[in-house]
Order: C-alpha cells, then structure tokens, then sequence
C-alpha cells in the first residue's frame, strides 16, 4: 500500500488484535459500523477487524459531504464510526452530541494482544457490508449484503479468472467500493498479493504493475483511458488479466487496450445488489461490447419486453433495507438491459431501463449513440443523454470532449451515416470533463440537467421550451 508492506499472517493477527479492542468498545452484530477513510492499510485492518467482530461495515467515501454522510448513517442506524482524511473533521461535528461512538482511524492500536471468541465470528447469514447503491439515476439505496452474498460472488470470479495463490493484482481503486474490494476478498482468500496505490495516477499504476510484475490489473474504464492515453505499448510480462468493470466499456477502447497491452481487457458485470453475474471468459474469444456468460452458479434471464436482465443464485442479496425482501431463488432485476447472441450466449448489456430516452415517442439507447460518437476521430469522451423538450418530450443531446475541437455539423453528418434519423443528437455541446461517480459511472442526470439549462440560456424560456 504506497509502500507500506504487511504480510497475510501478520495482518491476519493484526487484525485479531483490533477486532478484540473494538469488541471491547461495544461493537458487534447489532452495532452497525460506518467505515469512511481513504485507501489504506489501516482502512484494510479495520474493514476486516470489523467483519471478524460481525458488525455491519457501512461503506462511505471519504470526501463524502456532511448532508450525505448524515444520511447513510441515519439509513443503516449506525451506532459507531471509524474515520480518517476528510471524514474525521465532518464526522466530529456531526457526532458531537450524539449517542454515535467516534474514532480517528490513527487512534485505534493493533499493536498489543487479544482475540476474538470463536463465537463472535461472523456466519454466511450474518449481514457483512451495508452498501448503498450508486444513485446515478436516483436517490441511493440501502442493501444490505451478507457474508454468504459476497463469499459467493468473489469465489464464483475466482473460479472463473483461474484464481492462483501466486497472483500479483495492482489497482488504484477506492475501497469503499465493491470493485476495490473484490481484489482484497480475493487475496484474503487465496493467499495473493494485493499491492495499492491510494490515489489513481495512470503512470504511477503503469510503473507499480511492471515493478510488482503484477498478473492482475483492476481498473474501470476511466482509468483505462487515461492509462492508454498516455501509453503508445505497456511492457508487462508476467500480466494474465486486464479487468474492466463499474461501467460499460466502449468498443473503441476495447481495442485500445488491446492495442498497448497485447491483450484484449477481459470485461465482467455486476451490481452492487447481487455482486459479479457475468464475465467474458479466461480463454475464450472476447468481443468488445459484450460483457460474456454468467459466472458458475450464476443464472441469468432477459425479459422479452423491456429487455431487462434478471439475475439469481447465491451471491444476491435479500432486499433492500425497509422493503419487502426477496425471497430464496427469487429473480432480482437489475434494472439494465441487455441482449444474447443467439450464436454465442453471451451477454450484452445495452444500457439501462431509465436512461432510456423517448423521443417523438421512438426509444433510443444512449449508448449505442456513444458508441458511434467515439469512433469520431475528434471525440475524446462522450455521454448521451436525453434534454426534456416540449417538441420531442426529450431531445437526444450529445456531451463531447475533444481537444482537438469539433463542429456540430461535422459531428452530426457522421451520425447520420451512422445511425437512423431520430437517434441523431439535436444538439452537441462540447464539455471539458464528463461528470461521473467515484467508480466511473457518467451522471446522466446532471447532463440532463444541464442541456436544459443551456437551453433555457439560449432561448431565454424555460428548460423544455423551443
């Protein structure tokens, strides 16, 4: 971790000597934890300190605002917190005053004796992570997701990718997140080395796999970008597995990626709700767009309507938190569309359900109209999104980033080529970053949001108005 090194027996008694302090302290299975710090070691201990007394670990981001740590703490009832960077000046203020149990993350001590009891350890059934969902089109939700839920998802990957005790994976993910933390599930598990980096910096990433001779990259298509942006090729021999996940990944950079690594990425879905569903295979062919078959104990099933894909099997949580649950074997709908290759069986995910955008009442998928804006040689990055209209009800409205620049017509005589009439944007604005989440996901409704006000500016009505 940024040059700090522990190895798994030392960290294993470690953590058995912070998960007895906090025992100690009162925390336990009815006692959910909030776990808000950046990347590192000692966020590692803690995490599994935490899991090991049975305390429910609500997940949160660091550079969280204090409205939104108020609200995760207030949906999962959090009793205690563990905080470091940022958080630990919010969350002194939003803790003062309240039965809520504070601690600064430097302040709790490994060093001494303790373990414990066998009886206090965690079971399949008990819950291990309150997360909550990623809230790009919506407020986020709270699933809770148990022992058994994420033990099955992460080993079900493990059987799939060849999972080795040997393996080196190097990542610079946060790990307040699902992704991050599969690569530390995986290593806890197997006995692999896991090295990193607590900030993301696409050299940095470079240098540290080629040093580590890492076989694992994790890593989500932003960070792929920036990575093959800055790299012509990417000498890397001992690497197996470029893995791309948290959000989809265009065509364009599939090839990309190919391109500098000599290996084509191998892309995998989840969901927060039900962990990792499907990968394209270890050694088969892998095709850009499509995310693969589902991984072993895995089923899958697309609903011949909507297109939307429903998963179960034993890594889907039970429901979320204050709704009614999900019964054993009971299908989860993840909201995204997807498709099968009737040749293949794998899976494509084509976008999701409420991106959808309708206009003049013809449904268009924001993705496939991105797909075609990135093979532009003068696009960078592209969202689509849909801009309410009272013409249209919504207007198919393209974000670009181009260093180079670009004119609207150019732009549009290339979709029209490309695409049916009513998927061409009506309007191209040119945008110096795309909003995203901390994993990478575009925010499709900030866009919307701001095409509106763009268009209230341009015409001086209101945001849906001509």
């Amino acid at each position: 971790m940024d040059g700090e090194h522990v190895g798994l027996r030392e960290l294993y008694s470690q953590t058995g000597v912070l998960a007895a302090t906090l025992a100690r302290k009162g925390v336990d299975r009815a006692r959910p934890t909030l776990l808000a710090a950046p990347t590192s070691l000692d966020f590692i201990r803690c995490y599994l300190a935490l899991l090991a007394v049975r305390s429910p670990v609500v997940l949160a981001n660091p550079s969280a605002t204090a409205a939104e740590l108020e609200a995760q703490i207030a949906a999962a009832t959090v009793s205690a917190a563990i905080t470091g960077g940022e958080a630990t000046d919010t969350l002194a203020g939003l803790t003062a005053g309240t039965s809520v149990a504070h601690w600064p993350i430097a302040g709790l001590d490994y060093s001494g004796g303790g373990t414990v009891p066998h009886a206090h350890l965690p079971r399949s059934a008990d819950v291990a992570i309150h997360a909550f969902t990623s809230g790009t089109t919506g407020a986020p939700k709270l699933a809770p997701l148990r022992h058994g839920d994420v033990q099955a998802s992460i080993r079900s990957a493990m059987a799939a990718w060849r999972w080795r005790p040997n393996d080196v994976v190097v990542h610079a993910l946060p790990m307040y997140h699902q992704h991050g933390l599969g690569a530390l599930h995986a290593a806890v598990l197997s006995g692999s080395s896991l090295h990193c980096l607590s900030r993301f910096d696409p050299e940095r990433l470079v240098q540290e796999a080629q040093r580590r001779r890492a076989s694992v990259i994790f890593a989500v298509p932003a960070m792929w970008e920036r990575i093959v942006g800055t790299h012509t090729t990417i000498d890397a021999p001992g690497l197996r597995l470029a893995i791309s996940g948290s959000a989809p990944l265009p065509a364009a950079l599939f090839e990309r990626i190919n391109d500098v690594l000599g290996m084509p990425p191998l892309e995998r879905y989840g969901t927060t709700e039900s962990g990792l569903n499907v990968s394209n295979l270890y050694d088969g062919p892998r095709h850009p767009g499509g995310v693969g078959f589902p991984l072993p104990g895995v089923e899958v099933s697309i609903d011949g309507n909507t297109g939307e894909l429903s998963v179960r099997g034993p890594q889907v949580f039970s429901g979320y938190a204050g709704r009614a649950p999900l019964g054993d074997g009971e299908w989860f709908a993840t909201g995204d569309q997807a498709e099968v290759d009737p040749a293949t069986g794998a899976v494509t995910i084509t976008g999701r359900l409420k991106d959808i955008i309708i206009t003049g009442g013809m449904n268009v998928h924001p993705r496939e109209v991105e797909d075609v804006l990135a093979a532009h040689p003068a696009v960078d990055g592209v969202a689509v999104a849909g801009v309410p209209s009272t013409r249209w009800g919504e207007e198919v409205t393209a974000f670009v980033v181009s260093a180079r620049g670009f004119t609207e017509e150019e732009l549009r005589r290339w979709c029209r080529l490309r695409l049916s009439g009513f998927k061409v944007p009506k309007r191209f604005h040119a945008i110096e970053e795309l909003p995203r989440n901390p994993m990478g996901k575009v925010l499709r409704s900030e866009l919307s949001g701001r095409g509106g006000a763009l268009r209230a500016h341009r015409t001086g009505g209101g945001p849906g108005e001509e």
